[in-house]
């Protein structure tokens, strides 16, 4: 810190002396102030804090307080006294010279995230009009630098520039604020709790904890915010389990080094409460007994709060889905006094029976009335069901067409009837990507899309949105192939809910083998509708020229009896089972697939007479710290019928590569020709367990298994015959352009292969 200057001449002081010793007495004739520096000088200011007077005798240690006093008055960043002897002997003229400090005009401060910048000026104490310099902004930092301390911030930095005005004395100050890093939490320990574990509890925290790849996600950064939250959330997982009484006290905080932390949580449980006796009142319009059969609530069980809520909410829609809106149900918990039991009085106050006049759609600029009406579980005239309403919010929002849905009642001129009005706020539904990728299957990939999830095929004069359909266009080029893609889906066919699937393409591909490249041209048109709350049953119709061209003239008789071009029509019929919690990246539920296929013959015609059957299953299931475990398998088989003796090598079955048995080379496993050339089989099965572990937002570390095999003859299962391996990978989960590194080590091999060296795979996309 600067210190104000201060000085008195020392010649002075000499010439004083000498004169005490030869004349006894020396006095001040006058006293002036002198501005040095910019600025107007304020000369009665200065006195006023000045003692010595002319006439007064020379006292030099007078001088000395009078420079005390103008220093601590903070006004002056530079102070001196200068005694100056007279013409006329035995006497002096004292001068105080001055440097005014300049005044603020101006006062901005930037970089407070955390903190604010409107609380850092608070915290520097500065207003406009005071006088400052660098001396006092780095006093009153202090207080900033404090306040950062306390919520542990390492090492917080405020510096600054000062741009005065000399002429005007005025001064503009700019204050940047640099916080540093937060310290880390290391451990977050719970005192108290004999009854509900450790892990329940951790579960449910926002802040973390370290881990080994802190350092890149900043996971366990110490946020006070983050904990207060999660002091609620702790005591719901208390009420949750019947400890009513419990409490969660302020977290301790304690240093453990200059960057970390750790955390003590102390915690009273109480006692577990349980339900004593269990009463209803106000229910008039319906029986009673099978109004009460809505509780679940039974007297001795735990009385957890969430169950209390449950019920609570079952009440309300028990009156609600028969049209009596504006039901209200309280609860009321009366604790003994000898003992953790408490009964249960629930109280209904009925609402009126309703109808709907009307319903409204508001929001929607876009998209037409049709496509948000068809989705609606109510209509005008029905009496007014609250939980139709709320199922037909939730069908609104699964629509992917709107960020927000909301719904509400508006009054009539009639008591028992009401409008019922559902706004929505419409998102952006259409979208361009493009991207250059590499695959460790197809090589060098660059691709460009344009999709619009809300197209209207006949809304030219609306720039063909806002019909609920949804329409894509897809190329792909790369070094290997070459891929146009043309897909329709019309959700409500015929205004009915049966979707309404096509698909064009064209896909020239050389990476499938080094002895042919192969060409598809043709289209498929399906028809799918829900048979339930997660199956889909799906029927469609494909025709597609495939051409099987540049065969190697080295290439086997196997492969070159395959060159030419074939017509392929046929009919598939799919069933859809699909619970996943997520499409993509999915940490619960199950995904499974059942379909027949069959081309050619008498009816569908063509120049290709198979049938296939297959099936495939996903299974996800969360585990603790948000790691999943997956399991994936198939069984597929293919076989020829009528005139055809064989199946065409476009139809057989493969596996090996990136997206199923890794490990093993593209296609690599199962039957090959002389030339060891993969020409595939006509049965497979294959199964994959893998161990996901998040990292940071949107990356995953993997652990897996896969096992499988293909055989040559339909309906041919040998497990004594198979391929396996085990490798760790990664995932990069970013939208758009998810991508799987791995690495897997052979551990089975067949009879046609023999490698035991790890390989490495890489592919764009996610593995359904």
């Amino acid at each position: 810190m600067k210190r104000v200057r201060t000085k008195i001449n020392f010649a002075l002081w000499v010439w004083m002396a000498f004169s005490v010793v030869a004349a006894n007495a020396v006095n001040v004739r006058d006293v002036r102030v002198e501005q040095r520096g910019p600025g107007a000088l304020d000369e009665s200011s200065v006195l006023s804090f000045v003692s010595v007077k002319p006439g007064d005798p020379y006292n030099p240690h007078v001088i000395s307080r009078d420079l005390r006093l103008l220093q601590e008055t903070g006004r002056f960043s530079l102070i001196n006294a200068e005694v100056l002897p007279h013409e006329d002997a035995g006497e002096v003229t004292v001068i105080f010279a001055v440097r005014n400090k300049p005044r603020l005009v101006r006062l901005s401060v930037e970089g407070a995230d955390y903190l604010s910048n409107r609380k850092v000026r608070e915290l520097l104490d500065l207003t406009i009009g005071d006088v400052v310099d660098d001396a006092d902004i780095a006093v009153r930092a202090q207080a900033v630098y404090e306040h950062y301390r306390k919520r542990y911030f390492t090492n917080p930095r405020l510096t600054w520039t000062l741009n005065e005005n000399e002429e005007e004395g005025t001064v503009e100050a700019q204050i940047t604020v640099n916080e540093g890093k937060r310290a880390g939490v290391w451990r977050i320990y719970f005192d108290g709790n004999k009854k509900v574990p450790d892990r329940p509890l951790r579960k449910v925290m926002s802040q973390g904890v370290w881990r080994p790849w802190s350092w890149l996600s900043k996971g366990n950064i110490y946020n006070p915010f983050d904990l207060e939250s999660d002091r609620e959330a702790l005591r719901k997982v208390y009420m949750d389990r019947g400890h009513l009484d419990a409490r969660i006290e302020e977290p301790v905080v304690e240093e453990k080094s200059r960057k970390l932390v750790n955390i003590t949580i102390p915690i009273d449980e109480g006692p577990v409460y349980r339900v004593g006796d269990v009463q209803l009142e106000g229910v008039t319009l319906f029986p009673y007994e099978d109004v009460r059969r809505v509780l679940r609530l039974q007297p001795g069980d735990v009385l957890s709060w969430s169950e209390v809520e449950r019920d609570r909410q079952d009440l309300r829609d028990y009156f609600g889905s028969r049209g009596y809106i504006g039901t209200i149900s309280t609860v009321t918990l009366e604790p003994a006094l000898d003992k953790p039991v408490a009964d249960l009085l629930f109280e209904v106050r009925e609402g009126q029976l309703a109808y709907i006049r009307d319903i409204r759609i508001r929001g929607n600029q876009q998209t037409k009335d049709k496509v948000l009406r068809r989705e609606l579980a109510v209509r005008p005239g029905e009496i007014f069901d609250e939980v139709r309403v709320r199922r037909s919010e939730n069908r609104l929002r699964n629509m992917g067409l709107f960020q927000q849905v909301r719904s509400y009642p508006d009054r009539t001129d009639r008591e028992d009837v009401y409008d019922l009005t559902f706004e929505v706020e419409e998102a952006r539904t259409g979208q361009l990507t493009a991207g250059v990728g590499f695959s460790s299957i197809d090589d060098v990939v660059g691709f460009a899309e344009i999709a619009q999830n809300n197209f209207d095929l006949f809304g030219a004069a609306h720039g063909f949105t806002g019909g609920g359909q949804k329409a894509k266009l897809r190329t792909q080029v790369g070094s290997s192939r070459t891929d146009v893609e043309l897909s329709f889906v019309e959700p409500w066919f015929l205004d009915r809910q049966l979707a309404l699937e096509i698909d064009l393409f064209r896909s020239d591909k050389s990476f499938l083998s080094s002895d042919y490249d192969q060409r598809n041209i043709g289209g498929v048109v399906g028809l799918s509708h829900a048979v339930g709350r997660f199956s889909r049953l799906k029927v469609s119709y494909g025709f597609e020229e495939i051409t099987i061209r540049n065969v190697a003239t080295n290439a086997s008789e196997i492969i070159r009896a395959e060159e030419g071009t074939r017509t392929k029509s046929s009919m598939t019929l799919t069933y859809i089972f699909d619970t996943r919690d997520n499409f993509f990246i999915p940490t619960r539920g199950n995904r499974s697939v059942l379909s027949g296929m069959v081309a050619g013959g008498p009816v569908l015609q063509g120049e290709t007479d198979i049938y296939m059957l297959d099936a495939r299953t996903s299974h996800y299931v969360p585990l603790w710290f948000d790691h999943v475990f997956s399991l994936r398998g198939r069984a597929a088989v293919v076989e020829p019928y009528g005139d055809s003796d064989r199946v065409p090598i476009f139809d057989r079955l493969f596996l090996g590569g990136a997206r199923d048995v890794r490990g093993f080379r593209f296609r690599d496993v199962g039957p090959k020709d002389e030339f060891g050339e993969p020409i595939g089989g006509n049965t497979t099965a294959f199964v994959s367990a893998e161990y996901t572990v998040p990292v940071v937002e949107n990356i995953r570390l993997a652990g897996f298994y896969d096992i499988g095999m293909v055989w040559d003859e339909a309906y041919t299962f040998e497990t004594g015959d198979l391929n396996s391996a085990v490798g760790v990978g990664i995932r990069f989960d970013i939208p758009g352009f998810p991508l799987r590194f791995d690495y897997a080590w052979p551990l089975e091999t067949d009879v046609f292969n023999d490698r035991d060296s790890g390989r490495f795979s890489f592919m764009i996309g996610h593995v359904l």
